[in-house]
């Protein structure tokens, strides 16, 4: 198993070249991930995921090893191939695919290429339990820790945030829409992904 390559990038068109050892490995990346990497002739690092089959292999790379496991866990969903895990995670970043499926978000998750209602309760129903939780989500998103946020004296109110930010919300739009829900329901508050899942309905 080919778990991660380390080498020199030396093309990004048509396919994704690396050099490792002398050998130029084909590595399918994401769409997103491919735009991301450094010019040819500079290093570059990619957690990679080796599907063989029997008309060939093809060799998965991510930038992160989270990326990757997400990557896994939707190639297990009934109905979901390499191809169209990779057209998913190129149409929008991984951490807010996975907040999808947490938060039940069935129709954004409908507006990934490929993936239509029946395709999107699937990965819900399947994955949902399986991926981490809220908090892990909006850390893996690149948002910076409540701790010195005014959030912060409200942790649901926080990962809450974080997930629709995540999610490419803008954060202003992000706090009207909890608002809106916890005016509606004060209880809401008590459970973010709920509280995701009902500010969603408002957009």
């Amino acid at each position: 198993m080919i778990t991660r390559i380390a080498g020199t990038l030396l093309e990004t068109e048509p396919e994704v070249v690396v050099e490792v050892g002398g050998l130029g490995l084909a590595v399918q990346v994401p769409e997103r991930d491919r735009a991301a990497l450094p010019a040819p002739g500079e290093r570059v690092l990619l957690w990679t995921h080796l599907a063989v089959r029997d008309d060939g292999w093809t060799l998965y790379g991510f930038p992160g090893r989270e990326e990757r496991e997400l990557f896994r866990r939707l190639i297990a969903v009934s109905g979901i191939g390499p191809r169209l895990a990779l057209g998913m995670l190129g149409a929008a970043p991984a951490a807010t695919v996975a907040a999808w499926i947490v938060t039940d978000d069935r129709r954004s998750l409908a507006t990934l290429p490929g993936i239509g209602k029946r395709t999107a309760a699937r990965l819900v129903t399947e994955l949902a339990d399986k991926l981490p939780p809220p908090a892990a989500l909006a850390a893996a998103a690149g948002e910076e820790a409540a701790a010195e946020t005014p959030a912060a004296e409200d942790p649901e109110l926080a990962v809450a945030e974080q997930l629709l930010a995540g999610m490419g919300l803008p954060a202003a739009r992000a706090r009207k829409l909890l608002a809106e829900a916890r005016e509606q329901d004060p209880d809401v508050s008590g459970d973010p992904v709920r509280w995701v899942r009902e500010a969603l309905r408002r957009l």
